[in-house]
């Protein structure tokens, strides 16, 4: 059978339905697309430049380039949107004339291109004869795509990847390759994890040292002696444009109170010692830990918060929350005299008292705050939505306690820093995740031992996670990412972990593994899991 036939029908993640119709569309060196209004053509020109950064090392790729047209008699493709339609919905037909996408807003426009643009990745890496690192293209006369109507829309609202820039800082330009792979998966939420003990990499007006001091931690792993970097305010609003226009939401997290030491290092009097901890050269966590009753907190934590919202026009800002050591909070004389004055029980109720604070303080930006599963046992508003690491006990719990939740399992699921396979020579840290492991991720099978509907309608969606403690580069980031990611989608967009038909799953996973691969990415290329290719 032609590798053409089943192109449809290799796309990860699967659209929901497939119908193969008769002939096949000719792919034109220049792909000439039609749009109805000026929106539809500025997702069009983003489009236009994820794909060519997808394809680029593609030499046979068509079209080779994209181009807008005013004409559409002239187009090969079309592209329309219908508002009263869901907004990530779209259909995409092939027809041997020319291709249509129509969406209901511009997450399925750009839904409906991500599948183009991969099915034309698997197109042009078709012909390929040896293994992975192994695979050399064999000629081919012409780039047809199969005829299809594709009716698609994904089963969860959450599909996200985090990626963590504190641990280790990764340029801007970084993030965008990172981004167009997360809508190449028609995932879409980008949460950038912005700070860290290690590193604080978003600029605050108000609070500059942040930045020239927080950014950068002495480790001697440069010539000068230290390391680090931050964003500048352009380039993150750039980020967020071009996020907006291929359907994805940008998810900054300022984690606090804990995680601080950069924080701290460049304003100590926000602690309780008033010392500087100095910026992170280790992993682990720290009692650098935010005063949840100090003069300046209020003032830092509202300073802080306006500047992400007024820099991100997503409707989420992630506040943290997680590993908060209290060692500072219980030595501290101005602590216990609120503790005393308010009627608390405990330093445990300071943790309440500042990450309620955090919470409103978003809300009242209009924005939806977003935490780790830890704060779900406070007493927070509930349109705070609870990323859920911990375990499914933890989930239960919060769904429990009315909280919206996202799941991101750390254990053997969608913590992408772990380790491929249990081998030495493997990359990765804390533990071991496969790529069969990450394709039986599904936030509603996750948790449907105790699920009832309402509680279930409360379950988000789910994303993966990847921590950079040991990820210095682009390319390690791919090599511990982009195969299980791929993997995740699968669940998060069809609700059907990849693993409920793993030879048909795993088929397509190693042929887009393959394209990418081809297409200059740095995939991970061994076992799937132990003893299964």
């Amino acid at each position: 059978m032609a590798a053409t036939t089943t192109i449809w029908t290799s796309l990860v993640p699967r659209p929901r339905s497939v119908e193969p119709t008769d002939g096949g569309f000719v792919v034109p060196e220049t792909m000439n697309v039609y749009c109805g209004d000026d929106h539809c053509r500025a997702i069009a020109e983003t489009v236009f430049v994820a794909a060519a950064r997808i394809t680029g090392h593609l030499a046979r790729t068509r079209p080779g380039q994209w181009a807008l047209t005013a004409d559409p008699r002239s187009a090969h493709l079309s592209v329309s949107i219908t508002p009263d339609r869901a907004s990530e919905r779209y259909t995409l037909t092939v027809t041997p004339e020319r291709i249509e996408i129509h969406a209901g807003g511009t997450p399925g426009v750009a839904a409906g291109f991500a599948t183009l643009v991969q099915a034309l990745l698997l197109q042009s890496s078709e012909g390929v004869s040896g293994g992975l690192q192994a695979a050399q293209h064999e000629p081919q006369q012409e780039h047809r795509l199969p005829a299809v109507h594709i009716e698609d829309a994904p089963h969860h609202g959450w599909r996200g990847f985090m990626f963590d820039t504190a641990r280790h800082f990764f340029p801007i330009g970084t993030l965008h390759r990172l981004l167009d792979l997360v809508w190449l998966f028609r995932l879409n939420r980008f949460h950038l994890h912005l700070t860290d003990d290690q590193g604080w990499r978003v600029p605050i007006s108000d609070y500059p040292d942040l930045t020239d001091v927080g950014a950068w931690r002495h480790d001697g792993t440069s010539e000068h002696g230290r390391y680090g970097g931050h964003y500048t305010r352009d380039e993150l609003r750039a980020l967020d444009m071009t996020a907006v226009m291929l359907g994805i939401t940008l998810v900054p997290e300022i984690d606090l109170p804990g995680h601080a030491s950069a924080a701290l290092t460049a304003y100590p009097d926000l602690g309780c010692t008033g010392s500087p901890p100095g910026v992170e050269t280790r992993w682990g966590i720290f009692d650098a830990v935010i005063s949840p009753v100090g003069a300046t907190t209020k003032a830092f934590v509202e300073s802080v918060f306006a500047d992400v919202s007024s820099l991100f026009s997503g409707p989420f800002i992630h506040i943290g929350g997680d590993e908060v050591l209290t060692t500072t909070w219980q030595q501290s004389d101005e602590c216990r005299e609120y503790i005393a004055g308010h009627g608390l029980s405990g330093v445990d109720d300071l943790y309440q008292v500042i990450v309620r604070g955090m919470a409103e303080t978003v809300l009242s930006l209009g924005k939806r705050p977003v935490a780790w599963d830890e704060a779900s046992q406070l007493d927070l508003p509930r349109e705070t939505i609870i990323v859920n690491w911990r375990g499914p006990e933890f989930a239960k719990a919060a769904l429990e306690s009315g909280y919206d939740i996202v799941l991101a399992p750390q254990s053997k699921r969608a913590y992408l820093d772990h380790k491929h396979l249990d081998d030495e020579a493997e990359s990765g840290r804390l533990g071991v995740c496969s790529v069969r492991d990450s394709s039986s991720f599904e936030p509603d099978h996750y948790l449907a031992d105790t699920l009832d509907a309402a509680r279930g309608s409360r379950i988000l969606g789910g994303q993966a996670n990847l921590w950079t403690e040991g990820v210095q580069s682009l390319r390690q980031a791919e090599y511990m990412g982009i195969v299980r990611l791929a993997a995740i989608s699968e669940g998060l967009w069809t609700g059907a972990p990849g693993t409920d038909d793993w030879d048909d799953f795993s088929s397509r996973l190693s042929r887009l593994r393959q394209a990418l691969y081809l297409a200059g990415y740095n995939v991970y290329p061994g076992l799937f899991s132990s003893g299964l290719s």
